[in-house]
């Protein structure tokens, strides 16, 4: 049961997440993960009595001033904006909230580790069993089965693609976390956001507005600060 918490938090982060993509841009959606350096730094801070650097502190009020305004700016997407209602206000509120359980989620893999003394493989290994039980009971509720027989064999090869992906990023980040910290694995995960956020505006084909790229550019920059 030890690990029961830390599986439950895997899965909100999946499922909160994903749901703030489906009502919410690309752009936005990898411009609000930048939000997790200063949550797990205040999750660090408050619980842990854990530091950064004043400069790291410094930089963190650029990151959270662009994320406000691409948040206010940054056109719906098409798939959303057919939907009634104030799509805008719910994706964003799952994406806060996505963000903060994202935070805790890495603050406690950091925990566990030290606490029961595991490298990040073991912590995967007994973490991850439960963690797909657990999708695999709410699977049902959120998502439909698809028809096999229409769909193309490019969209199943991008799906295995996907998934050979997601293995990678979490065993990496399991790594990056026990060896660098939770506020380096954020900041290491922000190379990603660079290169989604120029490959999600040229994909979708939305315009971009002169305030959603000043507001993605002040969050960047705040990376490298």
């Amino acid at each position: 049961m030890t690990m029961v918490p830390l599986a439950i938090a895997m899965c909100l982060n999946v499922l909160l997440m994903n749901l703030s993509l489906a009502y919410s841009s690309i752009t936005f959606y990898q411009i609000a993960r930048i939000l997790l350096t200063p949550a797990v730094a205040a999750i660090n801070f408050f619980f842990y009595r854990m530091k950064i650097p004043r400069a790291a502190v410094v930089s963190l009020v650029p990151m959270c001033l662009g994320v406000g305004i691409i948040s206010y700016y940054e056109p719906k997407p098409a798939a959303a904006a057919a939907i009634t209602g104030s799509v805008d206000a719910v994706g964003v509120s799952l994406a806060l909230v996505g963000v903060a359980v994202s935070a805790v989620y890495m603050v406690w893999i950091a925990s566990y580790q030290r606490k029961l003394e595991i490298n990040s493989f073991q912590l995967l290994y007994n973490q991850a069993p439960i963690g797909g039980v657990l999708l695999l009971a709410v699977m049902p509720w959120t998502d439909s089965v698809p028809s096999f027989g229409s769909t193309a064999s490019s969209i199943w090869g991008m799906i295995v693609l996907s998934t050979v992906c997601a293995v990678f990023i979490n065993i990496s980040q399991f790594f990056i976390i026990a060896g660098a910290g939770p506020v380096s694995s954020t900041v290491a995960g922000h190379v990603k956001t660079c290169a989604i956020v120029i490959l999600g505006w040229v994909a979708s084909g939305q315009r971009v507005t002169d305030r959603s790229m000043f507001g993605v550019l002040l969050a960047i920059a705040s990376i490298f600060m």
